[in-house]
């Protein structure tokens, strides 16, 4: 094997002809920038995913508990508060609605969320007293209303019975957070000050808060079989599993398609070894004629393809990690207000996960592999008279 590697590295060190030159550079340049392609990618994926699951955890619980009918939410939410593994238990209400700076006004569609557990991103909020009450305002929804903290906003919101209830309220926060559905049309509120304005509401909801979000399935399953009929509940990941499935299935499917560009790479290393076997049959001639055998005279080929495109490969990772720091320094990519409404963020993190950057080094190589073998084969079919005819 050491023989091999050496007789590998002999061959393309020595001086060549420009084409044997410029072809090993076009193949290491295309397994790299493939290579470099993928590694970028799925950091911007996983980066996604990821900030998708940071807004979505930050201002929700991990565990939504929906009582039976006759079931008191404060039992409930007192039942849940000792229970381990758990960091903060609330009761919640979402309440659609529109919201606008007067009656008359046309109104913003918006959705409330009157919680005891307020998100972090929201600013304490005192209470009204006899005066409106106090709501947080996402900063994109203010820009839409032209509304700062202390102006008054009418909320026009829907009970369960198809009744409208204007409810005057207090701009008392303007948040911002990166998740741009809860910027541009959320308020949050106390649910004391909630509940001060009528109780027409429906029945609140208990929000769980677990130290550890990824155990919110388990935990709301086993939960789930304790109450039996008492209350339905769904986890966070549960909640969004479509979401996520999709998001899932894109970072596979572009995996995949950029794995193609490697693939090409990969055919331009079986190129340069048809080069390197033109170019230097006479080196091989001249081994097999001394009793190498034909499978090492093989092997020495896709050794040779192996370290170009192996090369290719480390190039390839390096310059796509540095890429991906470059772009994080920068901030880059971030969305305007019109963009982030599609893409539900208005910035996307990138994050490297060893899996995926092993996963790209490890397809990266078995395509290299592949081509190699394939442009090595006809070398085990040479007859001992027509090599030879090489030396």
């Amino acid at each position: 094997m050491r023989v091999t590697w050496l007789l590998a590295f002999r061959f393309l060190r020595r001086r060549s002809s420009p084409l044997l030159a410029a072809s090993s550079r076009a193949a290491l340049v295309a397994v790299a920038l493939g290579v470099a392609a993928l590694v970028v990618v799925l950091a911007l994926m996983s980066g996604y995913r990821a900030a998708l699951t940071q807004g979505i955890l930050a201002a929700s619980g991990h565990v939504l508990v929906v009582p039976a009918p006759g079931e008191s939410e404060e039992e409930l939410a007192r039942l849940f508060s000792s229970r381990q593994g758990v960091a903060a238990v609330g009761r919640t209400l979402f309440v659609p609605g529109l919201a606008a700076t007067s009656p008359q006004a046309q109104g913003e569609v918006i959705t409330l969320k009157a919680a005891d557990q307020l998100p972090p991103f929201v600013p304490e909020l005192s209470p009204s007293g006899a005066g409106p009450m106090p709501v947080a305002v996402g900063e994109g929804l203010s820009a839409r209303l032209k509304v700062k903290v202390g102006d008054v906003v009418f909320l026009q919101l829907a009970q369960p019975s198809g009744r409208l209830a204007y409810v005057p309220a207090r701009v008392a926060a303007v948040f911002s957070t990166g998740f741009s559905e809860f910027r541009d049309s959320w308020l949050f509120c106390r649910f004391q000050e909630m509940t001060k304005h009528g109780r027409g509401w429906g029945s609140a909801l208990v929000e769980v808060y677990l130290k550890n979000p990824d155990d919110a399935e388990r935990f709301a399953e086993a939960w789930g079989q304790e109450l039996g009929p008492r209350a339905l509940l769904r986890s966070w990941s549960e909640m969004n599993r479509e979401l996520f499935a999709a998001l899932r299935w894109q970072k596979i499917t572009l995996a995949l398609v950029l794995s193609l560009i490697v693939g090409v790479g990969a055919f331009e290393v079986a190129s340069a070894l048809v080069v390197l076997i033109t170019e230097k049959r006479r080196e091989l001639g001249i081994l097999l004629a001394m009793g190498a055998s034909p499978s090492l005279v093989r092997r020495t080929v896709v050794a040779a393809g192996g370290l170009l495109g192996v090369g290719g490969v480390v190039v390839g990772t390096v310059f796509g990690l540095g890429l991906v720091g470059v772009l994080a320094a920068l901030g880059i990519p971030r969305f305007s207000s019109e963009l982030a409404s599609i893409y539900m963020v208005s910035r996307i993190p990138w994050q490297v996960r060893l899996g995926d950057v092993l996963w790209v080094v490890a397809a990266g190589a078995f395509e290299v592999l592949l081509a190699s073998v394939a442009a090595a084969r006809p070398l085990a079919s040479r007859q001992p008279a027509e090599v030879l005819r090489w030396v």
